[in-house]
């Protein structure tokens, strides 16, 4: 119970040692009837969850395989504190037309070079691993058997050189250009009357989202105009496209 709200709530780790005040929770509430497990407890419990879950997907792709959907992968990677991951999700449209995405893998990148090369073979290993094709390699470090690329419809990522010649065999991976257009609304939203305006809608969704009687009040209204309950989509300055502010104005 511990590891799965420490996962949905994006908590450290060490917090289960680290915080005398949870700890303290914890006792109160459940009489010294359960107590928060140590360190390394939580990070099996979290290893476990990831494996369940990979399980689940595994089999969901398999079920859509068998429909004759193949699914497409978005990735990239991220930095922050010379920790790198790179990060591959797959998303597909059902008979339905409903989009659905789970991701892949998070791969640990610090150790590894950013190169095309790498970025190739991990991906590969990645999904492989979750049966989206097949990919071996001998013990000569040669590649015996390679049929990934055909197991995916295509590719999107940002514009990093890196990344596009690493999945450059794949094909369809020009759908990059959704990349290429958030940089277009960027330039628009730059404009010194569009800013102004973004910049107010963005106090207002700011208060919904650090007032819980603003939000009551805004459930309140749409439950009597038959509407069903939302929360205004957040959206800020440094590291915006077309997501929040598309959002925003819809």
């Amino acid at each position: 119970m511990f590891a799965l709200w420490i996962v949905r709530r994006k908590r450290s780790f060490s917090i289960c040692q680290s915080d005398a005040e949870l700890k303290d929770i914890f006792t109160f509430i459940f009489q010294g009837g359960y107590t928060p497990r140590g360190y390394e407890t939580v990070v099996q419990k979290v290893l476990q969850l990831s494996a369940e879950a990979k399980v689940r997907v595994k089999d969901e792709l398999e079920s859509w395989y068998k429909e004759v959907i193949l699914p497409s992968i978005a990735g990239d990677i991220w930095s922050e504190g010379g920790i790198a991951i790179f990060g591959i999700l797959s998303y597909w449209l059902d008979n339905n037309f409903e989009l659905h995405e789970k991701l892949v893998s998070a791969i640990p990148f610090s150790d590894v070079r950013h190169n095309s090369v790498e970025i190739a073979k991990a991906t590969k290993v990645a999904c492989a691993e979750m049966e989206i094709g097949r990919y071996e390699v001998g013990d000569d470090g040669i590649v015996k058997v390679d049929t990934v690329a055909a197991k995916v419809h295509c590719t999107a990522s940002d514009s990093a050189s890196n990344i596009i010649y690493g999945w450059g065999e794949w094909d369809g991976h020009e759908c990059n250009c959704h990349h290429r257009l958030a940089l277009c609304v960027l330039a628009f939203l730059s404009l010194e009357g569009v800013h102004k305006c973004f910049r107010k809608l963005r106090g207002m969704t700011g208060h919904f989202h650090h007032s819980v009687i603003g939000v009551e009040l805004l459930h309140d209204c749409e439950a009597r105009n038959s509407l069903k309950p939302t929360s205004p989509p957040q959206d800020n300055e440094t590291r915006s496209g077309w997501g929040g502010a598309f959002k925003q104005c819809d």
